[in-house]
């Protein structure tokens, strides 16, 4: 009886000993992420002076993050998404707003790797499928949405887009209903923009600051009716890298389309 007894109380001691191990290591373990958190926190973003004409930051431009269709080239793959992202994280590059964007532009003080990562339209898979991967390596994005797709289903809703706002991404006008804003009567070019921005800032809480042109299309009458509502810059589809020489209202981007990582690679970006 005394041996079952003590083999008790020893296993009873063992196991409270355990107990307080594993206790003692999922401390240690939580400052170690505590630890970790602040350091990336803390990670200083080292930038240069030049003038700001030299000022060239790469625009990326994303549609669609999925693999439905490996015949539309809009359509980029989370694997390959992923791994986009985990390389300009790897490179330190430093994703900006358009805000942080348009003022390294005209002050000249830009980080050493800057981008911006932009997506068009407002798919639901940008927050199914782009969202976690952009949180996951510490990357911010501005999403360029169709406001009347909104809520449907198709599209990301209003709940997708304030989760995303509060997170850090930037949610911007990409019209009411994306027409192409060269072919529409003044009046029809100012509604499809005006309706956008003021859905986002009544139901997003946006700012509703940059427009993206639906299909790259605009005119000089369609910069007029920006700077009549307020809008700071706009995004085309010209390829290339965007600079101040090309005109707020007409920043160029990089498509984005599926490709391998030598490709999407461009570290002769880097300052």
């Amino acid at each position: 009886i005394f041996g079952i007894v003590s083999c008790g109380k020893s296993e009873e001691n063992n196991k409270q000993l355990d107990t307080t191990k594993n206790e003692e290591q999922q401390t240690d373990n939580n400052n170690e992420n505590v630890e970790e958190d602040t350091q990336e926190e803390n990670k200083e973003v080292e930038y240069i002076n030049i003038a700001p004409e030299e000022v060239r930051i790469p625009i990326l431009m994303y549609h669609s993050i999925s693999d439905d269709d490996p015949n539309n080239n809009l359509l980029v793959p989370p694997s390959m998404f992923e791994e986009q992202m985990a390389w300009l994280e790897a490179n330190e590059f430093t994703a900006m707003n358009l805000d942080e964007a348009l003022e390294a532009m005209e002050t000249g003080k830009v980080p050493k790797r800057p981008v911006v990562i932009t997506f068009d339209d407002g798919y639901s898979d940008n927050y199914t499928s782009a969202f976690p991967t952009l949180k996951n390596h510490g990357l911010k994005a501005t999403f360029f949405v169709i406001t009347d797709g909104v809520d449907d289903g198709y599209y990301m809703s209003s709940d997708m887009l304030k989760e995303m706002q509060s997170a850090g991404m930037s949610i911007q006008n990409h019209t009411a209903n994306h027409l192409e804003l060269d072919k529409l009567s003044r009046e029809d070019a100012y509604d499809a923009i005006k309706r956008g921005q003021d859905f986002l800032r009544n139901n997003i809480g946006s700012d509703a600051s940059y427009l993206c042109y639906p299909v790259g299309k605009y005119n000089d009458e369609t910069i007029e009716i920006e700077k009549e509502l307020g809008i700071k810059a706009a995004t085309t589809t010209q390829g290339g890298i965007s600079s101040i020489g090309d005109g707020l209202y007409q920043l160029k981007r990089v498509r984005i389309y599926p490709m391998g990582i030598e490709s999407f690679a461009f570290s002769e970006y880097i300052y």
